[in-house]
């Protein structure tokens, strides 16, 4: 009856050691009179194996070595490949890989291959919508190139029609138009300045009217077309030259006194009497006349617009020009006149 006794509360030791491995965070030693039952110690050590690789597990460690044989053993193994495998396939997705799919674990591979389908799916609908962006983009950016080309071309058109409302198509010089604008503008500066001076000069083809009659109207245009040619090489960049009706020019000289206005026009007009006469009928040089008149800030009425300032100016020099023709033709005229005439 002891004997049963014994075996009894010896089992109950056993039971109660073996939940204590399972219960406890730190396996316990055996006590002696465990220890002293054959196999205890086989199946205690197998147990705490089995705890500690379960340990692992709960860490998210799955390469820990479980070196055991048996069912248990290669349940575990099995367990452990199966999660390092499943691991390694979340790895390849998160790269781009979505063609995977995993067999070996369950409902868990279910999940696992329901996520790479729809991320697939996703990716796919992904990929299209930026297939027709990035056509979208482009042919956005082309029209937005064709707006811009359109635009410059727009740009260059009118600024073509302006430049052409602005010259004499005969000459390719600024009309009397753009002449108006430009110098009015100049008079408006001139009179801001206390010691400002610009000339004027009104020149005008000798006996032109005869010159057409004789030679015809096509050999008028070629002597205006020299005419321009000739003066136009002896400007400078600042002065503004335009033809002002007929065979008639015009020329302001910003920040030119008289006696360079003078010296300016006497060049003129030297030059062109110096060119080949353009006539067919006739090989008398094609000459001009020129009035020249002086505007000197300090003499004007700052009320006065740049207007009336340029027509005032005006007025004057072709008074002067008149003069020049009175006198003979061919020669310099200034205004007001002056007691030698040409000043120089």
């Amino acid at each position: 009856m002891s004997e049963t006794i014994n075996h009894d509360s010896l089992d109950k030791e056993v039971v109660k050691f073996f939940t204590k491995i399972l219960m406890d965070p730190v396996n316990p030693s055996p006590p002696p009179e465990l220890s002293a039952v054959e196999g205890f110690n086989g199946l205690y050590e197998l147990l705490a194996d089995i705890k500690n690789v379960l340990h692992h597990f709960s860490k998210g460690e799955f390469s820990h070595k479980f070196s055991r044989i048996g069912s248990t053993a290669g349940y575990i193994r099995a367990l452990q490949s199966n999660i390092r495998h499943l691991s390694w396939q979340c790895n390849a997705v998160a790269e781009g890989d979505l063609t995977l799919r995993v067999e070996f674990m369950g409902a868990l591979s279910d999940a696992f291959n329901r996520m790479t389908e729809s991320l697939a799916a996703k990716q796919e609908m992904i990929t299209s919508q930026w297939t027709q962006l990035t056509r979208i983009t482009a042919e956005l950016q082309n029209e937005v190139k064709r707006k811009e080309e359109a635009e410059v071309a727009l740009k260059i058109s009118e600024e073509m029609y302006r430049q052409k409302s602005l010259r004499d198509p005969l000459t390719g010089l600024y009309n009397r138009g753009y002449f108006f604008e430009a110098v009015t503008r100049e008079m408006e500066n001139l009179k801001r300045l206390t010691d400002g001076q610009g000339c004027f000069l009104m020149m005008d083809i000798d006996h032109f009217k005869k010159f057409n009659d004789t030679n015809g109207h096509i050999c008028g245009d070629e002597a205006i077309k020299m005419v321009t040619t000739t003066i136009d090489c002896s400007l400078r960049k600042s002065d503004i030259f335009a033809r002002y009706g007929g065979e008639e020019f015009v020329l302001y000289l910003p920040s030119t006194d008289l006696k360079q206005g003078l010296a300016i026009a006497e060049r003129i007009r030297v030059s062109v009497a110096s060119q080949p006469s353009p006539g067919k009928n006739s090989q008398e040089p094609v000459t001009v006349s020129i009035g020249v008149c002086v505007v000197e800030s300090s003499r004007l009425n700052f009320a006065d617009t740049g207007g009336k300032i340029l027509l005032e100016a005006l007025v004057e020099a072709d008074t002067a020009l008149y003069t020049a023709k009175a006198k003979g033709r061919n020669r310099v005229w200034a205004s007001p006149e002056r007691p030698d005439g040409l000043a120089l």
